[in-house]
């Protein structure tokens, strides 16, 4: 038998089955193609999602000259979930996300989230706890990529934080 790739996905970390059941019965599958986006920076956050195949680059539009690129600063692969701007005020998506490949995904709403932990709070308890390790991930991979451009600003002869 085939394993099911959202079962295993981090969203549904220590989900019993029957809670399983009620939560991916909310969600719905779809494929992307390589290149099209799944949503831009700034556009209302109001689906979360889980890559089941594939790849997704999560992006950061830069610059360059007189044009603009986008930057990959991740990539979800399957398992991952990305989005979480979704359940978060002020639900806009803070980085783009484009397939890299041809991508098989799930999204969920945020109104049939919202519904579902207003009806089984334990679920809402973990997915939001998995969506808590997202957010501490990102953060520390944010702040690691900061530092290091401080350090070559610093190395660069710049003094940092004086006027």
């Amino acid at each position: 038998m085939m394993e099911d790739p959202l079962r295993t996905a981090d969203l549904c970390k220590g989900l019993a089955d029957e809670e399983y059941a009620k939560l991916s019965s909310c969600g719905e599958q779809f494929t992307r193609s390589t290149g099209e986006y799944l949503f831009m920076l700034g556009d209302v956050a109001d689906r979360l999602y889980v890559v089941l195949e594939g790849k997704v680059a999560l992006c950061f539009p830069m610059s360059f000259g007189n044009v603009m690129k986008d930057v990959t600063v991740e990539s979800a692969r399957p398992g991952q979930t990305l989005g979480w701007s979704t359940l978060v005020k002020p639900y806009r998506f803070t980085l783009s996300a484009r397939a890299s490949e041809t991508t098989r995904l799930v999204s969920f709403s945020r109104n049939d989230l919202l519904n579902l932990f207003e009806k089984e709070p334990r679920i809402g308890y973990l997915v939001l706890t998995a969506l808590s390790e997202l957010l501490g991930y990102r953060l520390l991979r944010g702040q690691a990529l900061w530092a290091r451009e401080l350090q070559r600003t610093v190395d660069a002869g710049a003094t940092v934080g004086e006027d």
